[in-house]
Formats: structure tokens, sequence, C-alpha cells
């Protein structure tokens, strides 16, 4: 459901902090950082320090690059009834963006019991504004880029519209919009990225499919939508082969940086595939595209990265020859195009062979937009209702039109259908409608079955 939320969505993910503390911190058990005023000759570890107005905060200085001067500065925006602590809990201080000043401030407004939220009123505002300032008189900072979870991606958005100049880009992880964040011209120069995990259960994924959705009808031109496939809420930097994160913020540099060491090091990043599956090529893809077309860039960075983008979009290709025909209806057939069409027009968005593909069918899945919105209403209204057969009719427009989508792959759904179907009478199903149901089932099994074992084979055939 594409909609925007204005309640403070977030989760207190203790046990993630617990299991990196030993990682985060060189101190002592139960001791926190040491207190140091923030100047460029400082130590290489996590150090605490706080704004005039007590704005706590834990930062790391570049690790690498410290005299290549000016600096970019990675801000971490935690979550609900987080603190400080989170950022590096969950962002080894030892790797992430290690040529970045990375900065992880509490919330700007205290709940009463020990943690922070970070709301979107102009209070919360003023008190990261001060932050950025007085960092960037101590330090030679010329670069903002927020990455928020949670809570904290809602704020980053929101900081980000409301103090456009202070934000180069911004990451916001399992997110969304609120309704009064400021969404104009004078933040078209920032690249901002939505990241969602398809599974998650706290921020649903539509929450950020309505962002972006916001965004591009606002015109902004550098957004994108980055989905991580079966993912829940938690942070995605070191929850598996690939950082995630990392990538993100390295397309934002990538798509808004003139430097030519800071744009090879985003292309390095973007293009170290440690796990094909999840590999991001359509962000390698736009951001070896703007590098290849940057007159002022070194011709050595300009080859590399145009050979970049020539081998994405060669996998493109291989990813619609894998799929085989497809019926120009889109109908479910049980073939393996329906599991893997889906995938291939999230990660590929953009990219040539993938942007055609899209043309081809832009009709048909616009006509199906309009009657899965209906679906969906008519699917809550009868669950609210306990009307078993309005919701099996609504589910199989949903299924059945929606395969290609995240929303219309709901094991949650496929399982009340196929509940509902067990007792056909009791749940007052007609004849017709069964049947479907029971064609539509096989078709769905078989064709997304092996969905992401057939994208993951062809990914590994990158450079290929």
């Amino acid at each position: 459901m594409r909609t925007s939320r204005r309640a403070l969505l977030g989760v207190f993910l203790f046990g993630l902090v617990a299991a990196h503390m030993a990682d985060t911190f060189s101190h002592a058990k139960g001791d926190g950082p040491k207190e140091a005023e923030p100047t460029v000759d400082g130590k290489d570890e996590v150090l605490a320090w706080k704004t005039k107005d007590g704005l706590e905060y834990h930062y790391r200085l570049p690790r690498e690059g410290r005299d290549q001067k000016p600096w970019t500065m990675t801000v971490i925006l935690h979550g609900s009834n987080l603190d400080k602590r989170w950022g590096f809990a969950n962002h080894s201080w030892k790797t992430f963006r290690p040529y970045d000043l990375v900065v992880s401030p509490d919330g700007t407004t205290p709940n009463g019991n020990g943690g922070f939220n970070s709301l979107g009123e102009s209070k919360d505002v003023k008190r990261v504004e001060a932050l950025i300032e007085e960092i960037k008189k101590a330090l030679p900072v010329e670069r903002v880029l927020l990455y928020g979870h949670s809570q904290g991606s809602f704020f980053a958005l929101h900081y980000a519209g409301a103090k456009p100049d202070d934000v180069q880009g911004v990451v916001a992880h399992a997110s969304g919009l609120w309704t009064w964040t400021q969404s104009g011209p004078k933040s078209h120069h920032q690249a901002i990225c939505f990241m969602h995990g398809t599974r998650d259960p706290v921020v649903p994924y539509g929450q950020s499919l309505g962002g972006y959705d916001a965004l591009k009808k606002a015109r902004y031109p550098t957004v994108r939508m980055r989905s991580l496939e079966g993912w829940n809420h938690w942070p995605a930097e070191h929850n598996g082969p690939v950082p995630h994160t990392s990538q993100q913020l390295a397309w934002c540099d990538a798509m808004t940086s003139t430097d030519a060491a800071r744009l090879e090091r985003s292309l390095d990043v973007l293009a170290d595939v440690k796990d094909p599956g999840q590999h991001d090529f359509a962000g390698l893809w736009s951001a070896a595209s703007r590098v290849a077309e940057l007159e002022d860039a070194p011709e050595a960075l300009r080859k590399k990265a145009a050979d970049l983008k020539a081998k994405v979009e060669a996998l493109a290709t291989k990813h619609v020859e894998a799929m085989g025909e497809i019926p120009d209806d889109l109908a479910p057939d049980g073939k393996s195009w329906m599991g893997h069409l889906g995938l291939f027009l999230r990660h590929f968005e953009d990219v040539p062979a993938c942007a055609e593909l899209g043309e081809r069918f832009n009709k048909v899945l616009e006509s199906r937009d309009k009657k899965l919105g209906k679906a969906w209403s008519e699917w809550w209204k009868a669950r609210k209702a306990s009307d078993a057969a309005d919701g099996f009719d609504a589910g199989l427009t949903i299924l059945g039109e929606g395969f290609l989508t995240v929303a219309g792959t709901d094991p949650d759904i496929t399982k009340a259908m196929d509940d509902w179907a067990d007792d056909p009478k009791g749940n007052k199903l007609s004849r017709k409608s069964t049947k479907a149901w029971k064609d539509l089932s096989k078709a769905l099994e078989k064709g997304l079955k092996d969905a992401w074992k057939d994208f993951e084979k062809v990914n590994r055939r990158f450079g290929d």
C-alpha cells in the first residue's frame, strides 16, 4: 500500500548493539569512547563530544586520506528510542566510510527513559543544523551525506528538505516521507536512495515506495528505490555479505561529487560484487553512466566507468534472454519468467534492456495498477468484515495481477486463500472462483518457485 504515515516508527535493536560493541570500541567493558573535542589530528578511534546545546555524539575521523581536504561527513541517524551508540554498533568504525568523517548523534528529543527520537519539528531540525555547523567550524568538512534507519530515515529526508544546502545525499533505510516534509526544487541537487527490506514487519515496504513516488512526482532528478529482497527491518551493513549501506552512500557520492578520487572510490565500492544475487547493478550502472560523461573527469576514470556501464548493460540483456518468451498480456502461465521478471524490473531499473521491457509492458502494468488499487481496498474491507467470499475474489486479483510486485507475492495472502479454499461451501465461494484459484495457485507455484535462483544465476555472469 503506497501511503504516508506520520507515526514515528522504529525498532530497538539492543541485541545488535550488544553483539557489535566489542568491535565498536577499544575500551574496557562498561566504558564509553573517550571525550575529545574534534580536531584534524585526533586519534584513530571512536571519540565522543557534544554540541553547545548538549546534543551528544560519537564520531570517527577519516581513517584514510585524512590529509585530502576538504572532507565529506556521513551522519548516522538512529531509529526510535535508541541513542548515539547505535551508529558504530551497526557500522564498524574500522571499515565504514573510511575516507569520511562519520558522526553518530543522539536523537534530538529525549524519550524520558534514556533513549531518544528525532521528530519532524523545527526544534529537531535546529539541533542537527547546529551540530553540522559546529563540526564544520572545527573540521574541514565540505559535503554532508545522511544515513537514517527507521525513524531516523524519515527525519533524514525531513532535514534534507528543510535545509537543502546542508545535504548532498540521503540514504533512507526502512523509510517513507512524513506528509509535512518539504520536497521543493531547492533540494533537487541531492541524490536520494530509499532502501527497504521487502519483508519488513515494522515499517511496511510500501512506505518507501510511497516516498519514492512522491519525490519522483516532485521532479527530483536523482532518486531511486533499492529493494532488499526478503530482508526484514535490520540494518544492512554487516548482516550479510553485501555492505548495502556503504554501497548506497557510494552511489550518493558518485551522483553528486566531481572529485576524481572520490568518484573512483565510489565506483570501486559499487563494482565490488560480493554476492551476485544481492548486488546493486542498477546503482552501479547509473553511477558509471554519470562518471563516464563527466567532461572534467580524467580520461582513464571515464573509460573505467564506461566499461562498467557496458558490463551492466550486457548483463541486463542476458536477463532478458534468459526469461525467454513473455506473453504480451503477462498472464500467469507457470513459466519461469513470472518470478524472474518482477526481480528484474526492480533491480535493473533504467538500464536500457530493462527500460525497453518496461516500455513494452507499460500499458498492461498501468492497467494492472488500477485493478490492484481497487482489489487491495476490497481485500482489507473484506478482511475487516470477515467476508471470505469477497476477500477471496479480491485475493484472486491481487495474486493474479500483482505477482510482479512485492505485495502481490505476500505469503500471508496465499495462505489465506488456501485456507478459504479448503472449505469452499462454508466460506460461500463460487465454483468459478474456486477453480480460478486452483489454476492460479498452480501457475504461481511453478512460475515463482525458482525466481531467486534464476535471477542470481544470470547475475553470476556479470563481466562474462
